[in-house]
């Protein structure tokens, strides 16, 4: 009898521990976070050497932080470029923890080098048509007319064009998107499905941009494209049903327009909204432009250091997203 009873107590031990092992990696793999993205728009306007200055040092001051660049090929198209100069520039701020997306305005050297008619309206700068003396004093023009003004086999040259010159130059093939301006109309995604893309970041919260540029045409339309998103909007597919996209809203929107205690207030919402559930995670986007990193990349600066303090203050499981992005960690 005292050896049936062993049995049934290591029977019982081991079903417990069997049991207790379970809960606990179920807890562990349902255990969600926030998760911190920095993303980077390059333009495709100039590389200045007081914003590449500033990126290096930011790149040495908080090395483990991987940046999402959504890399511009109007930086080779412009007349006279030197593609060897370009990438050296580039590649200067880059490191091995990043991602090389794509960022594309509709520069006239750019549209025309894929062999599509550039267009001068609408722009996001003033009503009517952009001047043409802007492509003839500076060398290029067209980046304030949203590329959704381009019919989706335009775009998609456009976009097979960008990929192939930023591959040609030694750059990983782009998979990440942003549209200038945040103005990724449907036909735009259509465009990017059709060219391979994953995963997009036009969409954008037009609340936090009210008034904050020097015209609201800009935030007109984005609050007509992006009706439904808010700081505290999360990733989700989008695009055609056959081959969609992710979407990952620009929810803290560019250090151009928001300064580091207004996204670490973003950032709180979005902590809000996790501990409602905490095992979901949630993504906090944020981010800066190349050409002007000098001038306003103290802001990421200061959001860095405000979310790490924050959440390490209230014991947030937070982290910054290791890229390159994945489609099944959505």
């Amino acid at each position: 009898m005292r050896v049936c009873k062993q049995h049934q107590s290591i029977i019982h031990f081991i079903f417990v521990s069997v049991f207790l092992i379970f809960t606990l990696m179920s807890q562990a793999h349902a255990q969600g976070k926030v998760i911190g993205i920095i993303s980077v728009d390059w333009e495709g306007r100039i590389l200045d050497e007081k914003n590449l200055e500033a990126m290096e040092a930011f790149r040495e001051d908080y090395p483990h932080i991987g940046l999402l660049h959504f890399l511009n090929a109007a930086y080779y198209t412009k007349p006279n470029a030197n593609p060897y100069e370009v990438t050296r520039k580039i590649k200067r701020v880059l490191r091995n923890n990043d991602e090389h997306g794509l960022h594309i305005h509709a520069w006239r050297s750019l549209v025309e080098y894929a062999n599509v008619t550039f267009r001068r309206s609408p722009n996001w700068s003033y009503s009517g048509p952009i001047s043409l003396n802007s492509c003839y004093t500076s060398g290029d023009c067209g980046a304030n007319v949203p590329i959704s003004a381009y019919t989706t086999d335009e775009l998609k040259d456009i976009i097979s064009v960008s990929k192939q010159i930023l591959i040609n130059n030694g750059f990983n093939q782009p998979v990440s998107f942003r549209a200038g301006g945040w103005m990724a109309e449907p036909n735009v995604i259509t465009a990017l499905s059709a060219e391979g893309f994953l995963f997009d970041s036009s969409a954008t919260a037009p609340a936090l941009l009210k008034g904050r540029r020097w015209s609201d045409r800009l935030y007109n339309w984005l609050n007509g494209l992006w009706t439904t998103i808010t700081p505290v909007s999360q990733p989700y597919l989008i695009g055609p049903a056959y081959s969609p996209l992710w979407e990952i809203p620009d929810n803290g929107i560019l250090a151009d327009y928001i300064t580091g205690p207004e996204m670490l207030t973003v950032l709180k919402q979005n902590i809000k909204k996790w501990q409602q559930n905490p095992q979901q995670t949630i993504y906090v986007s944020i981010g800066f432009h190349q050409e002007t990193a000098d001038k306003y990349l103290h802001r990421i600066r200061d959001a860095v250091d405000l979310f790490e303090a924050y959440t390490e203050e209230q014991q947030v499981p937070f982290e910054w997203m290791q890229l390159p992005l994945n489609s099944a960690t959505f």
